[in-house]
Order: structure tokens, then C-alpha cells, then sequence
């Protein structure tokens, strides 16, 4: 009799993990499965996988990116495979494929992680390389392929044969393209979805001040445009108050001035910071001398009632 409980607790602790095991154990396989088709194009003859991929699901990109996770995941990131590639040449290079949950995630990552001096790469809806990588978007994917001097074309002959295993093409998120439709010379525009991508541009606070659900913004020269997108008028109302009263009641900012409808303020590098509520958005202006920026403000609410 005794034998026999310790018999059926033994299956149902086996049973329980079992479950645990298809619950949890078989999602990552599911989830490596979904890109098993990018990483393993068979139509490309002249390159060729060497090994499996490697799979890095969840929090588990705290192991490949040392310090820079949290960006990812707050854009939306599901996992990344790595592989190894090697070209009927012998040339090996390294690719890393990241699944980004969305094209709105891939373009913020993509436009955060921007660099300087890279030239176009021609692959996906978007491509850029620099000195050792390539790097481009398609759908909600974004891809880094690192190399030690492998020929352009070997480079454009890989990012091509990943590229059509990607489903779906997507263009900028529409805040990041109003911005981008403003006349003059930018630094750069970027895409974010939280605090930690408006804080790459402007740190306004650790915390998230604003509760946005989106925003974009244009770094000019001599000023800053930044747009904050809300889900409808009450919540941009609601955003726009809490900020409003924060900033305020602020020790890191002074000469605060609040109107209806807009605040303004000076930080301690002395640069104005205006912020407007425009039905569901804050738009917000940074610049260091007194600007008028009117017509750009008149431009961007005019763009985003299109």
C-alpha cells in the first residue's frame, strides 16, 4: 500500500513536470522554430551555415548584450538567433537576427543604434555599414552581420539571402516620418517606446515622467524636436497635466512658467525646454538661444492631422 502512494506521487510529480516542461520548454522550441526559416535560407548556394544557431529568448539577451538589454526589450524584443556563416570563398562571418515583435520595434532599434560616418547597405527596407558590420530591417527583424574584412558583395549576397526569408516590409512609423519631413539638416531621427529611448535623445528624468505609449524625435544642430504620442485626447490631456505639475514642483529645472495648454522651462545647461499639447501628442522643443519655433510646431500638427 505504501509502495503504492509513493509510486503515484512520484507520477504526479512527473506529470507536473512534464507540464511545466511543454508549457515552458516547448515554447522557447516553438518560438526558435519561428526562425529557423530566416537562418536557413536553402536557395543561397554560395553561403552556407556552419553549426546550429544559437538562441536567445527573453531575458536571456542579458548574456549576448552586456548593459544594453533593457533598450531592446523595452522596444518590444522576443530573441535573437546567432550563426556563423561561411562562404564558398572561406570568408566566415557572424550574424545576429533579431526578432523585435513588430516593425515598429525593429525601426527603433535600428534608428537608436545609428552610427557615424556608415555608408548604405542594400538589403531589407533600410541598410547601413561601417567599419567590421552590416546592419539593416525587414518587418519586425533587425540584423547585424560582423565581419573582418569580407568583400561588400559577399556582405550585400548574405543580407540579400536573409532578407527574402523575411516576411513583410514596413516603412518608418508615422511619428518618425513627420519629423523626418522637416526642411533642414539633422543629426538624427529616431523612434522610441519608452523612457529609456527618449532619455538616448533628452533625460528629462529616470522615471517615466511623460507615460507616452510612443514618440519620435529630430536632432537638429541648434535644437531639438520631440513628439509624444498618447492613445487618445484624454490620455495626451492626462500625460500633458501630470508632466505639466512634475515639472513644476522640479528641483532640476527653473524659470517654469505654465499656460494653458503649454509650460515652459529652462534646465541647468540654461536650455529651454517648451512643451504644447496637441490633441493626443506633446510636441516639445529643446534649443539653447531663444528660437521661435512656430512654423515648425504649425508644420508638425499640420502633418499629424494628415
Amino acid at each position: 500500500m505504501f509502495g503504492n502512494k509513493l509510486k503515484y506521487r512520484f507520477f504526479i510529480k512527473s506529470a507536473l513536470w512534464f507540464v511545466i516542461l511543454m508549457l515552458f520548454g516547448g515554447q522557447a522550441l516553438r518560438s526558435q522554430g519561428s526562425m529557423d526559416g530566416v537562418m536557413m535560407n536553402d536557395t543561397c548556394r554560395d553561403v552556407a551555415l556552419t553549426g546550429e544557431p544559437e538562441y536567445y529568448i527573453g531575458d536571456d539577451l542579458f548574456s549576448l548584450i552586456n548593459g544594453g538589454a533593457d533598450l531592446y526589450h523595452e522596444y518590444g524584443f522576443r530573441e535573437v538567433a546567432v550563426a556563423q556563416y561561411v562562404f564558398t570563398s572561406g570568408d566566415t562571418v557572424k550574424a545576429e537576427v533579431y526578432d523585435m515583435g513588430s516593425p515598429e520595434g525593429a525601426w527603433g532599434i535600428y534608428s537608436i543604434t545609428e552610427t557615424t560616418n556608415a555608408l548604405p547597405f542594400y538589403a531589407g527596407m533600410a541598410g547601413r555599414q561601417g567599419e567590421g558590420f552590416a546592419q539593416f530591417i525587414k518587418g519586425r527583424y533587425m540584423v547585424y552581420i560582423y565581419h573582418r574584412g569580407t568583400d561588400i558583395f559577399k556582405l550585400q549576397y548574405l543580407g540579400g539571402c536573409l532578407s527574402t526569408a523575411m516576411e513583410g516590409s514596413y516603412a518608418e512609423p508615422h511619428l518618425m516620418k513627420v519629423l523626418e519631413n522637416l526642411e533642414g539638416e539633422k543629426d538624427k531621427v529616431v523612434y522610441f517606446k519608452g523612457n529609456l529611448g527618449l532619455s538616448s535623445v533628452y533625460s528629462f528624468h529616470y522615471k517615466d515622467v511623460f507615460g507616452f505609449s510612443e514618440g519620435a524625435a529630430a536632432v537638429f544642430p541648434s535644437f531639438t524636436v520631440i513628439l509624444l504620442s498618447y492613445g487618445d485626447e484624454h490620455a495626451g490631456s492626462d500625460g500633458f497635466i501630470a508632466a505639466r505639475d512634475f515639472f513644476m514642483n522640479s528641483n532640476k529645472y527653473h524659470a517654469q512658467m505654465a499656460h494653458r495648454g503649454s509650460f515652459h522651462m529652462k534646465d541647468r545647461k540654461e536650455r529651454q525646454i517648451e512643451v504644447f499639447l496637441e490633441g493626443r501628442h506633446l510636441l516639445v522643443f529643446i534649443h539653447e538661444e531663444d528660437m521661435d519655433m512656430n512654423d515648425i510646431r504649425e508644420t508638425v500638427t499640420a502633418e499629424l492631422g494628415k
